[in-house]
């Protein structure tokens, strides 16, 4: 499959992180945060004709994009690169290379959105759906059952505990310290 064109492969994504959703989103929202603004930085650069700054931004994001699976950003960032590296110039392709920064931006912030969306509508609401999560994560607790963390969240959200509960819980599985968890979990 030819990946120099697609916005954004979660697949690929999922699979630099070995299949960890959350962090995936994680990293991507960071990115988002990160690079929303990485125009008026490289054009702060290029006013003071910083080129050696303006490289290094852009091999930065290079770097992160490929990793991520934003793979027509990464592709687009090549020669504006090598421009601000070897040319001391702003490439030709500058324009392309914003419009790409701009659609993976959008692309990831729909994504995220969606997923917060669908997160939030699966949460179970009812107090038997609490009791049910409360009952098969400590059955998986005892059970000293690897717990993957989307299911952990899931568990854990229907819950509703307390955030100090619900991180102790966490880092306590997070560690294998399963009878920790189990205390935790019992004093809640």
């Amino acid at each position: 499959m030819d990946h120099s064109t697609t916005v954004l492969d979660i697949d690929f994504g999922m699979s630099q992180l070995s299949g960890n959703k959350k962090l995936l989103f994680t990293l991507l929202g960071k990115f988002t945060e990160e690079y929303r603004t990485l125009d008026a930085s490289l054009q702060a650069c290029i006013a003071k004709g910083d080129f050696n700054e303006a490289y290094s931004l852009v091999h930065t994001l290079k770097g992160v994009t490929g990793n991520l699976g934003l793979f027509a950003l990464h592709n687009a960032s090549k020669p504006v690169e090598s421009a601000f590296r070897t040319e001391k110039r702003v490439a030709d392709k500058y324009p392309v290379f914003l419009g790409l920064l701009n659609e993976t931006i959008a692309a990831v912030d729909a994504l995220i959105q969606e997923s917060e969306t669908e997160t939030s509508s699966s949460i179970p609401a009812t107090g038997a759906a609490a009791e049910q999560a409360r009952k098969q994560l400590m059955a998986a607790l005892k059970a000293s059952e690897f717990i993957a963390q989307d299911k952990l969240d899931y568990w854990l959200d229907a819950i509703a505990l307390p955030q100090e509960k619900r991180s102790a819980i966490v880092d306590a599985v997070d560690e294998l310290d399963y009878e920790e968890a189990i205390s935790e979990l019992e004093n809640s």
